[in-house]
């Protein structure tokens, strides 16, 4: 998986990034205690162990939700949809479990499913932040900007502290190429000042207003500096911009000698940009 951060589409409260690429879904077997492969998860890690252990003891809606997370949080995600099945089954207006089985498929690519689970999330809690914030996403990744957008509003109007809904509301901007995307993005920076992700995204913002300048400065500011230069050479092959795209991945490369996916774009950028030169 490559190293580098560039283009981050739709964030969850509380939980990692999401990629424009769909989350794999791991197979059973990779994981399970018949699998062959030595210690497994649920032999060597403990807070898996201790969720496996009261699920055991007491079966319940609430301890199928954390077995789930406990499973999401190792990235096991059927595993983890499982339970959050289970957990509904148990509890049918459960939720945080209708959401986590919403995020779930979302990450596997199939948003159109997730849909009736996530409106069902919204539902059950229409005071979650975080329920209104999986709808806008599904929506998001459905291209439907307009309601998107109407949901991270939602989200933010429950919790005006949920950057993670503010950073999915820069990032839709910067798609549908809204002339105030910066202030958007430059707020979720302001209430997330920590957080990598609202950096990358200005510095998205900024690149797609034509400030590269900005741009360049914030990416430097959203990580360390070989994936400042891989992605503001990402954002140069975006524009055409071929030539300061082939000088960008250089520094990449130079910063990162043992990064295939950087030597790979300095040829591609290189081979664009000599096309690009030649032709009348």
């Amino acid at each position: 998986m490559s190293r580098y951060l560039f283009v981050f589409a739709i964030l969850s409260a509380g939980c990692g990034i999401h990629s424009r690429g769909s989350a794999s879904k791991l197979a059973p077997s990779s994981w399970s205690s018949g699998s062959g492969f030595g210690a497994t998860l649920e032999g060597s890690d403990e807070r898996l162990k201790a969720a496996l252990l009261l699920l055991g003891v007491a079966p319940s809606a609430a301890a199928h939700r954390q077995v789930a997370s406990e499973y999401r949080r190792l990235g096991v995600l059927d595993h983890a949809e499982e339970h959050f099945a289970a957990a509904v089954k148990l509890e049918p207006n459960d939720p945080v479990s209708l959401d986590g089985i919403a995020r779930i498929l979302r990450d596997w690519g199939f948003p159109q499913v997730a849909l009736p689970q996530a409106r069902r999330a919204v539902v059950a809690a229409p005071r979650s932040a975080t329920a209104a914030n999986t709808l806008g996403t599904l929506f998001q990744a459905l291209g439907k900007f307009d309601e998107a957008e109407r949901w991270y509003w939602r989200a933010l109007a429950i919790d005006p502290g949920a950057w993670y809904a503010l950073n999915n509301l820069c990032y839709a901007e910067i798609l549908t190429r809204e002339p105030y995307a910066v202030k958007t993005c430059q707020r979720a920076v302001d209430v997330a000042p920590d957080s990598v992700v609202p950096r990358n995204n200005l510095a998205l913002a900024h690149g797609a207003s034509g400030d590269f300048d900005a741009a360049k400065t914030w990416f430097r500011r959203a990580g360390d500096g070989a994936t400042a230069d891989y992605n503001y050479g990402i954002l140069m092959m975006s524009t055409h911009k071929y030539r300061a795209a082939e000088q960008a991945f250089q520094s990449a490369l130079l910063a990162a000698p043992d990064s295939t996916l950087a030597a790979v774009r300095v040829r591609q950028a290189r081979l664009a940009a000599d096309v690009q030169e030649h032709t009348p």
